[in-house]
């Protein structure tokens, strides 16, 4: 079985508007509402993609609740750990759509930090789910949290349990879980310019970087680089995966969706470039939508044959 974590789910309030006028009032034309958080994307993608997983996390108050019911109308199973406790509500961030120039902004709340009792909880949870060959997707930020260790805590887990590990992480947390071998990570530039302790700017200089990871023993390294597409590496192997070029209306999500589209390609053992091909045809779809969560899997099977994959190593 698939798990993913989500340690800071929120709602996502859409705003869209002509164009943002500073200092001025600016009118909604509307406003969309819909679940957000790294890891409930890619168990919504996975579940678009005909791989089952459930998702696990922890939610606050009436928040946390109505996020589990999102989770629930997208027909995913989860076990999120709830907690009704005052003043402690799941956060809520808020994404400034322009109309007129496509331009996404996104205000994102910090969440309440979780206290070591509710992450101690959720790594009993997880040890006593973990089975040999799960897979644990350890996503996004972890700042909220008072255990400054989790992610480690939890990849020590899943290597005791012979479970797999991909990770979507930055800065330090990313960093210090290197040694422990995850399968894939997927670094932005910048987050691998941080491992690189150098900017990257050229195709050359990330390969160098990738290489430079070697002795940590991860089979893929999947970076993605926002409109040039992704560069990833896979064994000694290394592909450029163009952009497919769409009318983008909101952009957040892309990344879930593409390692959404990576996991479970990996989990149907289909070829490596039919995996690079559907990760950028349904990160593309995503872009195409209005919300963050989610794609139209029958655009995404269209946009499929414009897929342009090379393998440049």
């Amino acid at each position: 079985m698939i798990y993913t974590l989500t340690l800071n789910p929120a709602i996502d309030k859409v705003l869209f508007l002509a164009e943002l006028q500073a200092s001025k009032t600016n009118r909604l034309n509307r406003t969309i509402e819909t679940i957000g958080g790294k890891g409930t994307h890619v168990s919504i993608g996975l579940k678009l993609l005909g791989v089952s997983s459930i998702a696990l996390g922890i939610s606050l108050g009436d928040n946390g609740k109505k996020i589990q019911r999102m989770l629930a109308n997208w027909g995913v199973e989860n076990r999120f750990l709830h907690y009704d406790l005052d003043q402690m509500e799941s956060r809520t961030n808020y994404e400034i759509v322009e109309l007129k120039t496509r331009v996404c902004t996104m205000l994102t709340e910090q969440g309440p930090i979780l206290p070591t009792f509710m992450t101690n909880d959720l790594i009993a949870q997880i040890t006593m789910t973990l089975l040999p060959g799960d897979a644990l997707v350890l996503t996004g930020d972890a700042s909220n949290v008072e255990d400054k260790a989790i992610y480690s805590k939890l990849i020590d887990v899943a290597k005791n349990t012979g479970a797999q590990i991909y990770l979507d992480a930055s800065g330090a947390y990313l960093k210090e879980a290197l040694p422990s071998s995850p399968l894939l990570i997927k670094p932005n530039l910048e987050e691998l310019s941080f491992l690189a302790g150098r900017d990257l700017h050229s195709e050359a200089e990330i390969i160098q970087a990738m290489q430079e990871l070697d002795s940590f023993g991860i089979q893929i390294i999947a970076m993605t680089w926002s409109g040039n597409g992704a560069i990833v590496k896979n064994g000694a192997d290394f592909f450029r995966v163009e952009p497919v070029k769409v009318n983008a209306i909101n952009e957040g999500g892309c990344g879930d969706a593409f390692l959404s589209a990576m996991i479970a390609g990996l989990a149907q053992e289909l070829p490596f470039i039919e995996i690079l091909k559907t990760a950028s045809a349904v990160a593309a779809a995503t872009a195409e939508s209005e919300i963050t969560a989610g794609f139209d899997l029958y655009r995404a099977d269209a946009l499929k044959s414009k897929a342009v994959v090379i393998q440049i190593l």
